[in-house]
């Protein structure tokens, strides 16, 4: 399937009562998972590393692209509001690198086989397109980091924390058969 012919499958799940709540489900669990799981380091307060990534990954194999995208973006504005709203305050460049990640794992897992290979490509995707350029760099200028010095600390992190991350998600393969089997 082509990925334009996945945004419009993906668009045409919306218009069903179960997947809107279902992603209704998964956006509270991503806004309570970024809440209580999400985490920094001491010695490195500008990698922020956890498990909100869990419903994400599930509405993108379930319901694709777009469903990912609104869950993965409204999930981070609602963490915001309601965990810490003073911290950094909201920032619509780091709402939209999370909106594109929940694209990214929609595309590659949505109507896929769930093998480890699409989980790999997936996470490698995320890490290499968002996470390690993008949010460092919004992170750079909001905390007067040099980019490279701030790009080495966060790979040295998110890289090995993407392979638990996939072991994480390949785990979770089981449930989401049955949730497909139910779902279809």
């Amino acid at each position: 399937m082509t990925y334009l012919k996945k945004f419009a499958s993906s668009s045409k799940e919306l218009t069903h009562v179960q997947t809107l709540a279902v992603c209704a489900m998964m956006l509270a669990l991503r806004v309570i998972l970024g809440i209580f799981t999400n985490f920094t380091l001491a010695f490195m307060p500008f990698v922020k590393i956890g498990f909100s990534f869990i419903p994400i990954v599930i509405t993108a194999y379930l319901y694709g692209p777009v469903c990912a995208a609104i869950v993965s973006g409204a999930g981070d504005v609602l963490s915001i509001i309601l965990a810490n709203p003073t911290a950094f305050s909201m920032n619509p460049a780091l709402t939209a690198c999370y909106v594109w990640e929940g694209i990214i794992y929609g595309v590659v897992l949505y109507q896929s086989e769930f093998k480890l290979k699409d989980i790999i490509i997936a996470k490698a995707a995320v890490l290499l397109l968002c996470s390690l350029p993008l949010t460092t760099l919004i992170l750079s200028g909001m905390m007067n980091i040099p980019y490279f010095t701030l790009l080495l600390y966060r790979a040295a992190v998110l890289i090995p924390f993407g392979v638990i991350e996939v072991l994480i998600t390949r785990l979770i393969k089981p449930l989401l058969n049955r949730i497909k089997a139910i779902k279809t």
